[in-house]
């Protein structure tokens, strides 16, 4: 019994450290420069499909509910890189679940505006600071709310965001409000 428990501990704990140390070895990548990336045409609302249910058991074991919002009509097959992608919104997930404050509802949405293509992560969370907007895709940054000090993290998941969605020639904005 004792070594079940023990068990269960220490693979709740690989679970956690896992994502972390995979973003400590990319960022590290990119910090040298040897970060590359694979593109290759594809859809995005797919990619983002596909992650949605890598996060799907977890979410709902947490009692979340995930909305995800496909375009009415079909999105050009744009160049990225799956993983990369893939990666960037685990992370934007992985951030909304950390800081839901009890807010249990993330929604997902995949849009056309204009000449883009866009993904939006949307919760219900205890929101950032106008003056911590600007600063959260910065490297180790975290923001300065007393709830922080509960979550644990590194700082690195939206920097590695921000680099990715650059790599892709896009950009990264936040809105928010407390």
């Amino acid at each position: 019994e004792k070594a079940r428990e023990y068990g269960e501990y220490i693979e709740t704990e690989s679970r956690r450290l896992t994502p972390l140390i995979n973003n400590i070895l990319d960022f590290s990548s990119i910090e040298s420069g040897r970060k590359s990336y694979h593109f290759e045409r594809a859809d995005l609302a797919d990619v983002v499909a596909e992650t949605l249910k890598t996060f799907e058991v977890r979410l709902r074991q947490s009692g979340f509910v995930i909305r995800f919002e496909r375009p009415a009509a079909a999105l050009p097959p744009v160049q990225l890189d799956a993983g990369a992608i893939a990666q960037s919104l685990s992370n934007l997930l992985d951030n909304a679940v950390k800081y839901s404050n009890g807010g249990k509802e993330i929604a997902v949405a995949v849009a056309r505006e204009g000449g883009w293509v866009t993904v939006a992560v949307t919760d219900r969370g205890c929101g950032i600071p106008r003056d911590e907007q600007r600063k959260i895709f910065d490297r180790f940054h975290r923001v300065s709310t007393g709830l922080v000090h509960d979550v644990k993290g590194s700082g690195l998941g939206l920097a590695i965001v921000r680099h990715i969605v650059e790599a892709h020639q896009g950009r990264v904005t936040v809105e928010s409000r407390v």
